[in-house]
């Protein structure tokens, strides 16, 4: 009986600590992998942004106050990105419009870049999936469509508003 509970709390230990192990690595890899899709979404939204002010778009060019991983709520590994943008005269109004403008010059950056789709092969990789307005900030919500959890995060969202456009 004592050597019965003795390997039972042994196993219940091994089983918590492989428990415990796996998931700091699974933690740390999904972190470094949204860090690293984030800082190439950075590239593909500053390069989308400067476009929108050579094309007289904005008035100015826009500012990137702050640029955050959007938590893992809706499930690990999702690649969805909010940042927070300062640009100057553009109306709650034009913000459709805008995210509009923003999606096809994703589409076409990933086009010239050669940027891989998990959705489909010569479809965007990015994906404004909202924009929104708090003060003088605008928040624009950056999906990088490299994996399911992502594809399935834009179905979910699509599901909540299915007045939504440009599904994957």
């Amino acid at each position: 009986m004592n050597r019965t509970i003795t390997i039972l709390i042994g196993v219940a230990i091994a089983v918590g600590l492989y428990l415990l192990i796996h998931h700091v690595i699974v933690r740390r890899n999904t972190k470094k992998a949204q860090s690293a899709a984030l800082e190439q979404t950075n590239v593909a939204v500053k390069a989308a942004f400067q476009r929108l002010a050579d094309e007289h778009f904005i008035s100015a060019p826009a500012t990137i106050l702050d640029a955050n991983i959007i938590p893992d709520g809706w499930g690990r590994g999702v690649m969805a990105f909010e940042y927070l943008v300062l640009i100057d005269q553009v109306t709650d109004e034009q913000l459709p419009i805008l995210r509009q403008r923003l999606n096809h010059i994703l589409a076409e950056f990933c086009q010239d870049h050669q940027i891989p789709s998990a959705v489909a092969s010569g479809e965007s990789a990015f994906l404004v999936t909202d924009a929104w307005r708090h003060t003088k900030r605008i928040h624009l919500g950056v999906a990088y469509l490299v994996n399911e959890a992502t594809i399935e995060y834009i179905q979910d969202l699509h599901r909540l508003d299915p007045k939504a456009k440009g599904q994957p």
